[in-house]
């Protein structure tokens, strides 16, 4: 599987864990446009590349890892 990674594509992943009996590549649907996220694919190469940080954008990323609540296991 691991030489699968480099030729993975947008909406491919690796899927493994308790629920997978074996490690498999799988493909996500493809979404109606309505509910595709408003962006192309990140550049992360290029963010990588650059020291600046958008601290409004991490302060934002924070913000609602913070709002997130948990559920009461069974109830």
């Amino acid at each position: 599987m691991l030489e699968a990674l480099p030729t993975m594509r947008t909406q491919e992943a690796i899927a493994f864990g308790e629920g997978v009996p074996l490690p498999m590549r799988i493909r996500f649907d493809d979404l109606p446009q309505d509910r595709r996220p408003r962006s192309d694919s990140a550049k992360f190469s290029k963010a990588w590349q650059s020291d600046s940080s958008d601290a409004e954008l991490l302060d934002e990323g924070i913000r609602c890892w913070r709002e997130q609540r948990r559920k009461p296991l069974g109830r």
